[in-house]
């Protein structure tokens, strides 16, 4: 009785946990946050209701820890999953000015007085950060020294409050922004504006999205379950009282500032407040009507600046070929002076060595069907079209076309990216995953190389598109503009949509939209692609729609709302990819039976799963992917056993083209019995509940040494008994064994654990390409010093490790390098004994954001003079930010203007750090 009762315990939090773990996803920039208190928006009285402490949900210990927080369980890694879809993050902050009102943060008698020629050394040598965050900006910037100019005088000036910056799509409008807001970035910066700010606005404002942007760059958290209207009205109440310059992106359409929560920008010298409003747009009269006071036309470049931009991204070497140049000169003409058109062409030209491929690239302009898109409202689409026909094959356009699915503004995950491509058929001939994945990444670094991607902001795991490029991705997908209605049906931003064009459609794509129903049946006999990611507020497929679908081949319904797929899903015979994943369906119908040419079967974080009946996957012939990573279903048996109702791995077995899996498992035995498998890798793998076990060795002969190489996740939950984690053995053999792909790494409700011990290999060889690590609930876990020299780790999250008193100790072994080179986000919570990070200064070089919570003990922050020069944003109680102490009171200075206060009752998620 006592182990039946247990269980329901049990499975809420592996319902809670199964929700977050990543495989990394990229994403929109919509919000699903975790929630906050509502007394920070109804009122509530600030003397905050005692709670009780309840018995850990997990059942995994007798403390109370990590697990005994219903909504610390919803919100602390629900961040993961918004980082495959969601950007706002979550609660609203007091007002806090981070540099011109700096007396906000520290009290006057605490301000640094020069005194000594060390305090003196000290603070010339690192003044506090600038108001904006640095951006991504090209190298060199051509033909825009005038233009910044002039855009900085026009900001210097009290009579101007709006400027608008106009120019054709690709003239150089986004770079000249962020040209402006890296004038404000580091700690030489200009100090006029408290905040600097820039945000994309697209063709369809999403007003939300806006708001999440605005308040990320500044650090108020907003609640994304409230209205508009409320956020609205925490974002102006945040803005109105301080200097800010909003750099507004790519507009459309006039933009209600009212309605985003921006104050009418004025300038009122007599008080110190400068508020700046910059805008760009391709239509001048948009400038006018946003009351722009003065507008700066971009012209396109002039033929010596054309030619010299041109020469520097195809290469000195190659234009310099006398067989080559004529051809090189003819190509930068045709591009008439425009940037964008100028780097891509040069980029697609850099590879080409041979006059005989300059010349038909040349002959190609002039056969070019470049009259049906002459009269668009861009010269650049009819420029890029020719870079864009240098793509080497039919396969490498496709996979550039379908990059168009993803919404404008959009930062798109490398993994989601490919496995779509693999999904569409454009990478699906492979032996393994890690082939797949290997072409993909070639794909991506092709199309980067040639300017028509290019890394995101936020991420080097993401990709961003540039708005014109993604018109003529479009432009390419739809048959070169002949066949428009075919792809990518689209809706509006209240989520209606014209149902009647889906006959005509071939692609639908209707990502992130908010649609909450669809129609109960429509004639779509051409369609081949249904994409409804991110529609959480769709619950229901109704039961005529599928059958209408009989060419349907991909259909992507994650992180939608939905609980049950109907029996008319049968009806799909030729799908080849379904993705259910993060959705909250607890049975796979029989009827899936039926999809007898299905190829890619996504169930990734579906915690709510329990049934899959026998024999469904074994039908599944053409299967070459399974993902049951996180999901509620481990009831696999390693054995057959009659009248037992899971699943066994002979279902697996006999699966001839299946190359690979994400996994959950229960037991050892069906671990060795997975990696038995001989044709099947494992690419994401969860160890959860194991019984009595009380040390886990990841060894070579347990992970199977040349399948290991291929995980990319790795979550080891919910095992009471374990005491300690064992990587990698003392063998001849063993610094040859790495888990060199690993990206995720999770140690979760692991109440004993104490140490993870290294053998035969150190963990910055074993782990060389981890990028994110959290550890929650693991009660007896001192330390995790190993971490130090992990070369690309950039997210570390530690929460409820009650005997955690330092993170990291002082090293004992020889130092290796500069420690934690790229880690960017530190996520502290909840941790009653912590005293220090570490004991002395780190440089931290790439660290952006840090958020301490309820660790009353940590007294210190390991930032010194020369440490952390990116971060901004250092979330905490404003109880333990006063007792913070410093070495010195000008490195507080320095910090001061970067602490953004957690309200009283408010539990923060991982979102808060990188709002993605």
């Amino acid at each position: 009785m006592r182990g039946t009762k247990a269980e329901p315990r049990k499975r809420a939090v592996k319902k809670w946990f199964s929700k977050v773990v990543p495989a990394m996803e990229g994403c929109a920039r919509t919000s699903d946050s975790s929630k906050a208190a509502a007394g920070v928006f109804e009122g509530q009285s600030s003397k905050q209701k005692k709670k009780k402490k309840k018995k850990c949900l997990a059942g995994c210990c007798s403390k109370s820890c990590w697990c005994t927080c219903k909504s610390s369980k919803r919100s602390a890694y629900k961040h993961h999953q918004s980082r495959k879809d969601d950007d706002d993050v979550t609660v609203r902050l007091p007002p806090v000015s981070p540099r011109s009102r700096g007396t906000d943060n520290v009290d006057a008698a605490e301000m640094p007085t020069l005194r000594t020629a060390r305090d003196v050394f000290i603070v010339a040598e690192r003044l506090p950060p600038g108001p904006a965050r640095e951006l991504p900006v090209p190298n060199p910037i051509v033909g825009q020294e005038v233009y910044l100019k002039t855009a900085l005088g026009y900001l210097a000036d009290d009579a101007v409050g709006v400027v608008g910056i106009h120019g054709t799509g690709g003239v150089g409008k986004t770079t000249l922004l962020r040209s402006i807001n890296n004038q404000f970035c580091g700690s030489a910066a200009r100090t006029e504006f408290d905040h600097v700010m820039l945000a994309v606005v697209g063709k369809d404002p999403d007003i939300k999205k806006l708001q999440g942007a605005i308040a990320y760059e500044v650090g108020l958290l907003l609640n994304a379950d409230d209205s508009e209207v409320v956020r609205a009205a925490a974002i102006f109440d945040f803005l109105k009282a301080r200097s800010f310059l909003l750099l507004l992106d790519d507009l459309w359409a006039p933009l209600e500032l009212a309605k985003v929560g921006i104050p009418q920008p004025s300038s009122d010298s007599a008080i110190g407040r400068k508020q700046k409003l910059m805008i760009s747009t391709r239509l001048v009269d948009i400038a006018g009507r946003m009351q722009a006071y003065k507008i700066l036309i971009l012209e396109c470049l002039k033929w010596e600046e054309a030619w010299n931009l041109f020469k520097s991204t195809v290469g000195e070497d190659t234009v310099g070929d006398q067989r080559i140049r004529s051809f090189a000169v003819t190509l930068a003409k045709e591009c008439r002076g425009l940037p964008l058109a100028l780097v891509t062409m040069g980029s697609a030209m850099a590879a080409k060595k041979t006059a005989e491929e300059w010349q038909s690239v040349i002959s190609s302009i002039k056969t070019s069907p470049l009259h049906e898109i002459s009269s668009a409202e861009d010269e650049s689409l009819a420029l890029l079209h020719v870079s864009c026909g240098s793509l080497r094959d039919h396969r490498m356009r496709q996979c550039f076309s379908s990059c168009s699915l993803w919404p404008e503004g959009y930062h798109m995950s490398k993994e989601n990216l490919i496995r779509s491509w693999m999904g569409l058929g454009s990478t699906h001939h492979f032996d393994d995953i890690n082939e797949a994945y290997n072409i993909g990444n070639a794909m991506i670094e092709t199309l980067k190389a040639s300017s028509l991607l290019k890394n995101s902001e936020r991420s080097n795991s993401r990709l961003e598109m540039h708005d014109v490029v993604r018109e003529m991705a479009s432009w390419i997908a739809s048959e070169e503009g002949s066949s428009r209605n075919k792809w990518s049906v689209g809706a509006n931003s209240s989520g209606r949509t014209g149902w009647d064009e889906w006959s005509r459609a071939e692609t639908i794509c209707l990502m992130f939209k908010d649609i909450a129903a669809l129609p109960d049946s429509c004639n779509c006999p051409d369609l081949q692609s249904l994409i409804l990611r991110g529609n959480k507020r769709l619950s229901k497929i109704p039961n005529g729609l599928f059958p209408c679908m009989i060419a349907l081949r991909y259909l992507d319904l994650s992180h939608t709302g939905i609980l049950r797929l109907p029996a008319e899903v049968g009806t799909l015979v030729n799908l080849q990819f379904l993705d259910l994943s993060y959705t909250k369906i607890a049975c796979l119908p029989e009827e899936i039976r039926e999809l007898t040419s299905l190829r890619h079967l996504e169930l990734e974080g579906t915690t709510e799963l329990r049934t899959i009946p026998r024999g469904v996957i074994s039908s599944l012939g053409m299967l070459q992917v399974l993902n049951l990573y996180m999901s509620g279903f481990a009831n696999w048996n390693w054995l057959s056993v009659r009248g037992h109702r899971g699943i066994t791995f002979e279902e697996l077995v006999s699966l001839p083209k299946l190359r690979s899996v994400g996994f959950t498992v229960r037991n050892i035995p069906s671990l060795l019995r997975l990696f038995s498998i001989s044709h099947v890798s494992t690419h994401s793998l969860t160890i959860r509940e194991l019984r009595g076990l009380i040390s886990l060795h990841l060894l070579p002969a347990l992970l199977s040494r040349n399948k290991m190489g291929r995980l990319r996740n790795l979550t080891v939950e919910s095992s009471r008994c374990l005491k300690e984690l064992v990587m990698g053995e003392e063998a001849d053999d063993a610094p040859n064994w790495r888990l060199h792909q690993l990206e995720v790494l999770n140690l979760v409700c692991l109440p004993e654990l104490e140490r993870v011990i290294w053998r035969g290999v150190p963990p910055h060889a074993c782990l060389p390409n981890l990028r994110f690590l959290s550890l929650l609930c693991c009660n007896s876990l001192k330390n995790i010093t190993w971490i130090l020299h992990l070369p690309l780790l950039q997210e570390l999250y530690v929460q409820n490790c009650d005997e955690m008193e330092r993170v990291m100790e002082e090293e004992k072994a020889e130092k290796i390098g500069t420690p934690l080179p790229n880690l960017r986000y530190i996520y502290l919570r909840d941790l009653k004994k912590l005293v220090s990070i570490k004991d002395h200064a780190l440089p931290f070089p790439g660290l952006e954001r840090i958020l301490v919570y309820n660790c009353s003990e940590l007294k210190q922050l390991p930032l010194g003079a020369k440490s952390a020069e990116k971060l901004r944003m250092i979330f905490g109680e404003r109880g333990w930010w006063e007792r913070l102490e410093w070495g010195n009171q000008s490195i507080k200075s320095v910090f001061a203007s970067c602490f953004r206060e957690i309200p009283a009752g408010y539990e923060p998620s991982m979102k808060i750090l990188d709002g993605l």
